[in-house]
């Protein structure tokens, strides 16, 4: 199947130079695909054995990785999708290609979402990582809202590898959109993210909150690699009130707004949280960082006799020092 979905794209690209017959031949090869290898992949995902169904998966984001036979020999098939996916995950620039018609991945939602609750975790996060891959078939919004429920449903998942699976090709999602400069990626993170992240900053579980500041952190990386927004030039120009700017304020805003959690836990992870994307930030927004931690040390030094937790204190600390080293890196310019 792996083999099949490479060559074919590969056959396809050859018959974009408009000869009659090669187009006749990719409309035959598109007819196959969906007569025989989509309904073979559906009865692969429901095999009882995960093993099968991991490798049933891995063949579509094998095929969506864009490198033919070159990734072929390097590619370890024994490695689990989760294991694949994170390396994929890391890298700075993937690269997606569309080996699937958005027709034919509308197909496999209704078995992924079956998939997505099965008793055995491993099944569920496998079909989690697979979207990526899927979204990067697609064109059309509602096509890609109706894929991000796989992730909206196991971020509430009772496995933490799952929910960080779910959270992260929620948030990941828009890398493999918009590569010909147009905005896809802010209309995901704005139409289809945004929503879900409020909705886990809202949440009585303390793990949704949790899981609220690590998708901050995904999403303001994100943001400065790969959306089209004039954000990632406003950090060293720093120009406000454009789309980007406020997309971040606004993210920014969720993430302080649980300065005061009543769980320590979720109290010390806001300055954790913003330690790690300090250099992602543009001069106004280190500022409105630097404002809230200090806020927060101050109201955490007021808990109590003992004067609050003190881990709470010191990540606020550490990222607030980092704010103004940056902040003092601007000023130079």
């Amino acid at each position: 199947l792996l083999s099949f979905l490479v060559w074919f794209h590969t056959s396809e690209d050859s018959s974009a130079q408009g000869n009659s017959s090669d187009e006749t031949r990719v409309a035959s090869q598109k007819r196959y695909i969906d007569d025989i290898l989509i309904p073979l992949l559906q009865t692969l995902l429901q095999d009882p054995d995960p093993e099968v169904t991991s490798a049933a998966l891995r063949a579509v984001t094998n095929a969506s990785k864009g490198h033919g036979r070159e990734n072929r020999r390097n590619e370890d098939d024994s490695v689990s999708l989760s294991s694949h996916q994170s390396h994929l995950m890391e890298k700075i620039d993937p690269v997606i290609r569309p080996v699937l018609s958005e027709a034919q991945v509308l197909k496999l939602v209704p078995t992924l979402s079956e998939l997505s609750s099965s008793a055995q975790w491993r099944v569920r996060q496998s079909a989690v990582e697979i979207v990526p891959a899927l979204l990067g078939c697609t064109h059309k919004l509602e096509t890609r809202s109706e894929i991000s429920q796989l992730c909206v449903k196991l971020m509430g998942d009772r496995v933490d590898a799952v929910r960080k699976s779910a959270a992260e090709c929620l948030c990941h999602g828009g890398r493999n959109l918009g590569s010909d400069g147009s905005n896809e990626v802010d209309v995901w993170l704005s139409t289809i993210v945004m929503p879900h992240l409020e909705a886990c900053r809202n949440s009585a579980d303390c793990k949704q909150r949790l899981l609220c500041l690590k998708m901050v952190e995904m999403i303001l990386v994100d943001i400065a690699r790969y959306s089209s927004s004039s954000y990632n030039q406003s950090v060293e120009d720093e120009k406000e009130g454009t789309d980007g700017s406020l997309l971040v304020r606004r993210i920014l805003d969720i993430a302080l707004s649980l300065c005061n959690d009543k769980i320590v836990n979720v109290r010390l992870n806001v300055g954790r949280t913003y330690g790690n994307v300090i250099n992602t930030l543009a001069c106004s927004d280190l500022e409105y960082v630097v404002s809230s931690l200090e806020s927060q040390i101050a109201e955490e030094k007021s808990r109590g006799i003992n004067g609050g937790d003190r881990d709470v204190i010191y990540f606020a600390q550490k990222s607030i020092s980092a704010a103004k080293d940056r902040l003092k890196c601007f000023s130079r310019k």
